[in-house]
């Protein structure tokens, strides 16, 4: 199936097994330089960006198949963008459930549930039509 005629769903699915492999990547090597004897914050600093570079990639390459394959780095610059923003309503939908709630491990875990859910969304919605707006998914 090409991307023109590929459905929504299927690229939410792809988008969500790259976020996957986003996740290992980050938190493989959030680990490891930890482990190495660097400290967590300086590590998490290294991790973050690989892992915004590896799902970049293969949304571009698999989740999107981008028709339009010139100007990459405007492109991840875009796809950045759109990770920042999704980060960010991320964190604030955490933030708000333990503002309104007690900050118990069943309240912080619906807050990471909620924004987790929020923020995968935000990502793809910017990712589909901000970042990759010529690869044709529908």
């Amino acid at each position: 199936m090409t991307p023109q005629n590929r459905p929504s769903w299927q690229s939410l699915v792809r988008f969500m097994c790259v976020g996957v492999v986003g996740f290992i990547v980050d938190g493989g090597l959030l680990f490891s330089l930890i482990a190495l004897g660097t400290d967590p914050y300086t590590a998490r600093l290294c991790s973050f960006p690989l892992a915004v570079l590896a799902t970049w990639w293969l949304n571009r390459v698999w989740t999107f198949q981008s028709s339009n394959r010139s100007k990459p780095v405007s492109q991840l610059g875009r796809y950045v963008a759109v990770q920042l923003v999704g980060v960010t309503t991320n964190y604030l939908a955490y933030a708000t459930v333990l503002n309104l709630t007690q900050p118990t491990p069943e309240f912080v875990l619906l807050g990471f549930v909620i924004g987790s859910t929020i923020g995968l969304f935000v990502n793809f919605l910017g990712a589909r039509f901000f970042a990759f707006p010529n690869a044709g998914a529908t």
